[in-house]
């Protein structure tokens, strides 16, 4: 009997290794051939679809989402991309907030805080902010550093480009006493389509100017909310 079960289990042992081969071999093969929501799938077959913390929770420990306080978003560019995507920080901000309630966090009205600086200097002060918006908990500043939406000496191809920083500040104290403390600073960049450019007579730039930053807006959010790791790969 012993060697029956013996023969049992190192049959179903090579069944198991040889169907494990064939199906590495095929995931292989998916990634390489650009069959990435196959490869998703096939994950999720194996693994589940378990989630990815945002980043400010594997930075600080803290769910924001737990955290259960007000946030607010606060974008800006420098003047020379201002002045050329004279929406661009308004756009971000709004598509950013829109997803980070979906995902159950308690954000600020997108104007909050530019109510406040346009009475003092207008420049980002998260101090300030602390200590003039009394119900604020987490104060966050998107600064996009570089914007650019054609391919490298292409001008007729269009591919988004843009870098910065993410910096969070935690709002401390009481009545009289609020102030900010940095917690979280990250830095980003995104590239929209990943892999070819797009013919300009394809789109529309306003189009592609859209689903550029929709793109960017995602890639930011999971900085403040966890996301189903076949997300990630599927973008």
């Amino acid at each position: 009997m012993s060697s029956v079960r013996v023969i049992k289990h190192r049959t179903w042992s090579t069944a198991f290794c040889a169907g494990g081969c064939f199906l590495m071999l095929t995931l292989l093969a998916l990634s390489q051939s650009g069959c990435l929501n196959s490869l998703v799938m096939a994950g999720k077959v194996i693994l589940g679809d378990p989630k990815q913390p945002s980043g400010f929770e594997v930075a600080t420990g803290k769910s924001l989402v737990e955290e259960e306080k007000q946030i607010l978003i606060h974008c800006s560019a420098p003047s020379y991309i201002s002045s050329e995507h004279d929406t661009l920080t308004s756009d971000l901000q709004l598509e950013l907030i829109s997803r980070m309630r979906r995902n159950g966090l308690l954000v600020m009205s997108p104007d909050a805080a530019a109510d406040v600086l346009d009475n003092y200097s207008g420049q980002f002060d998260p101090k300030l902010l602390a200590m003039e918006m009394e119900d604020v908990g987490y104060i966050f500043h998107i600064q996009v550093d570089s914007f650019s939406f054609r391919e490298d000496n292409s001008p007729n191809l269009f591919r988004g480009r843009t870098k910065g920083r993410v910096i969070g500040y935690e709002v401390r104290g009481e009545e009289g006493g609020r102030h900010s403390v940095q917690v979280y600073d990250q830095q980003f960049s995104t590239q929209h389509p990943g892999t070819h450019p797009i013919p300009s007579d394809q789109m529309p730039k306003s189009v592609f100017i859209r689903r550029f930053i929709d793109k960017l807006a995602d890639d930011l959010g999971h900085s403040f909310y966890s996301v189903h790791t076949g997300e990630l790969f599927a973008q």
